[in-house]
C-alpha cells in the first residue's frame, strides 16, 4: 500500500508576470484644437476627392517624425478601430478623432523617447510597458521589440542603417495596441485570474487568427 501518490502541483506565476488589470496606456487629455485646422491637410491624401480616405491615402498623410511612413500594418489597425460607418475608408470625422488620438499616443511615446532619438529602445520600451503596468520578462520585451523593430527595418531599402535602430513612433503604438489585444484575450480565458489559461487547439488557432487582422 503505502501513501497515496503526490502529483506535482503546476508551478504559478509569481503576480509581477500575470496580465495587468487594466493594460492601457495612462489617461491623456486629447488635443483641443480646431479640427478644421487637419481639413487641408485631409483634403491634400484625398487624392480621389471622394471625401473619405482609402488606406493608400491615409498612409500619405500619416508619418513618423523622422518622416517616414507608417507601417501598412499600423494604417490599416487605425482604420479598423476607427472606421465607425465600416465604409473601409476615413471620413473627415474619423480623421480628426484618429488623429487626437494619435497625438494623444505621441505624448507618450516622447515621454519615453528619453535620448530624443525619435525611436524608443528597448530599454525605453520595457519602461513603458512598466507604466502602463506591465511585468514581463527581459526574455519576452526582447522578443515583442526584435519583432516590431524588424518591421521598420523591413520597409527600409537600407535595413542595416544604424539610424534604424530602435522601435519608430507607429511601430510602438502597433506594438503596444497588439500587447493590449493578447492581454484582452488572455483574460477572456483567464477565469480565476491565476496567470494560466487552458485552449482547445483550434481555440487558440481561432484566437491566434483573429489576432493577424
Amino acid at each position: 500500500w503505502g501513501p497515496p501518490p503526490v502529483h506535482p502541483q503546476r508551478n504559478r506565476p509569481p503576480p509581477s508576470s500575470r496580465p495587468p488589470q487594466s493594460p492601457v496606456p495612462p489617461p491623456l487629455t486629447a488635443p483641443s484644437d480646431d479640427p478644421q485646422q487637419l481639413f487641408p491637410l485631409f483634403r491634400a491624401a484625398n487624392a480621389s476627392h471622394s471625401g473619405a480616405l482609402t488606406e493608400g491615402e491615409l498612409g500619405s498623410a500619416l508619418v513618423n517624425g523622422d518622416y517616414t511612413s507608417f507601417h501598412p500594418r499600423t494604417v490599416r489597425l487605425m482604420i479598423r478601430m476607427f472606421d465607425r460607418d465600416g465604409s473601409g475608408t476615413i471620413s473627415f470625422d474619423e480623421f480628426v478623432s484618429l488623429w487626437r488620438y494619435l497625438a494623444a499616443w505621441r505624448e507618450l511615446f516622447d515621454r519615453f523617447d528619453e535620448d530624443r532619438s525619435g525611436r524608443v529602445s528597448q530599454p525605453e520600451f520595457e519602461k513603458a510597458l512598466v507604466a502602463f503596468g506591465y511585468r514581463l520578462s527581459g526574455k519576452f520585451i526582447s522578443i515583442i521589440f526584435g519583432v516590431f523593430e524588424s518591421k521598420g527595418k523591413q520597409m527600409s531599402n537600407t535595413p542595416k542603417d544604424p539610424r534604424l535602430t530602435g522601435m519608430s513612433f507607429d511601430l510602438f503604438v502597433q506594438a503596444c495596441i497588439s500587447l493590449k489585444r493578447m492581454t484582452d484575450v488572455f483574460k477572456r480565458y483567464d477565469d480565476d485570474r491565476d496567470g494560466y489559461i487552458t485552449l482547445s487547439f483550434e481555440e487558440a488557432l481561432t484566437e491566434i487568427l483573429l489576432l493577424q487582422e
